[in-house]
């Protein structure tokens, strides 16, 4: 039989080792509220979640033990409706909801000194789930962001 692949030893330990040259400590972020227009809530809880997935980055709870702020206000609402058949001129239980809204964020430092802010709008227009539409676009960007940051602030 033929073995394909690397040793299990050997990719555990090229995976150490670029965690210790890449600085291996995750940034710790604390995200505040995002406002109170409908659907900020839960985008805020959408921003978390996916956020606490990110291995570069840490939620925390405390705002004085972070390294970096997210402020942001954001809104979600239904744009209008799809319906199945183009004949039908009335809101049935086969019309789908068209979701809209937005979500802008910034970076702040200790110091509370914006260092980046970014906009977002949904991707595609559907019934899917805004909230994590919209939370999955800015996670991306901050954690570029960030990492650009620390790379800059380092001597």
């Amino acid at each position: 039989m033929v073995r394909r692949g690397l040793p299990k030893w050997i990719v555990t330990v090229t995976l150490l080792t670029v965690r210790a040259l890449s600085g291996g400590e995750p940034a710790r972020l604390f995200v505040e509220p995002f406002g109170s227009k409908p659907g900020a809530s839960g985008l805020r809880a959408a921003v978390v979640n996916v956020l606490q997935k990110n291995r570069s980055l840490t939620v925390t709870n405390d705002a004085s033990s972070a390294e970096f702020i997210l402020a942001g206000s954001g809104e979600t609402y239904i744009k209008g409706y799809l319906g199945t058949n183009p004949r039908v001129r009335y809101l049935n239980s086969d019309a789908r909801p068209v979701y809209g809204g937005f979500l802008s964020v910034e970076l702040k430092n200790r110091e509370h000194d914006t260092i980046w802010s970014y906009l977002v709008t949904p991707r595609r227009f559907g019934s899917e789930d805004i909230s994590r539409n919209l939370a999955g676009q800015i996670t991306r960007k901050l954690a570029q962001a960030v990492e650009a940051q620390r790379k800059q602030s380092k001597p």
